[in-house]
């Protein structure tokens, strides 16, 4: 095994199914654990009323509540999954990636629920821009939309490379933009004697994160 074994921590995520609804031979899904913004915020209130560190965002909270040691704590962080692929199953057969999250709901699974079929290219940059409007009234935080051939017997002739799949694409959302005020300007200096301005400010909460420092990359030194 490479990594780390979750499997006790994972079955205090209530959305996961501990009996499928139906008996298959085989079955192997991915998804991605997350913490709903609401219950983000929660979490972190009870950090801070215990004298513990505050969780910086809702990924990282996610990820170290799924390495907690004790699966009583993971319990309490009130963790989320969404399953979002099949990647191996025996005793069923689909042509399409849509035909595979319809049956993962049937087994019991919980899938994105803003996933949608698009007929052509503007329908597909039609779904990128509702997503992109609607992305701060949805209860967890995303920064993008991901684009999949449908056709399972495409993916097949597409493949892909030794680093991502060619039968899918990311689509990144502009990244939002606050104002704060400037407290300080630090330099770094780095191994090389490379010198790195470094800006302080006032903390402002920047996609799910809160951020305090920033690198000045446009500055000519």
């Amino acid at each position: 095994m490479v990594g780390e074994d979750v499997t006790q921590n994972l079955k205090t995520v209530k959305s996961i199914p501990l009996r499928l609804k139906k008996d298959l031979p085989l079955l192997e899904v991915r998804g991605e654990v997350f913490i709903s913004k609401k219950d983000f915020i929660k979490i972190n209130e009870e950090q801070e009323a215990a004298g513990q560190q505050l969780f910086a965002n809702p990924r990282n909270a996610a990820a170290g509540s799924l390495r907690q040691l004790d699966p009583k704590v993971t319990s309490q962080r009130k963790l989320d999954i969404f399953i979002f692929n099949i990647q191996r199953i025996e005793g069923e057969s689909f042509e399409t990636h849509s035909e595979t999250l319809e049956f993962l709901k049937e087994l019991g699974f919980k899938v994105s629920p803003g996933y949608k079929v698009c007929q052509g290219i503007n329908a597909v940059w039609e779904e990128i821009n509702r997503i992109g409007e609607e992305r701060g009234d949805m209860d967890f935080e995303i920064d993008g939309a991901v684009v999949k051939v449908n056709s399972l017997r495409q993916r097949e002739l597409l493949g892909s490379t030794i680093k991502a799949p060619r039968w899918a694409v990311a689509y990144k959302y502009p990244a939002e933009i606050k104002e704060t005020i400037v407290k300080q300007i630090s330099v770094n200096v780095g191994r090389t004697g490379v010198l790195t301005p470094i800006a302080v400010f006032d903390s402002v909460r920047l996609a799910g994160s809160t951020v305090s420092r920033a690198t000045l990359h446009n500055m000519d030194i």
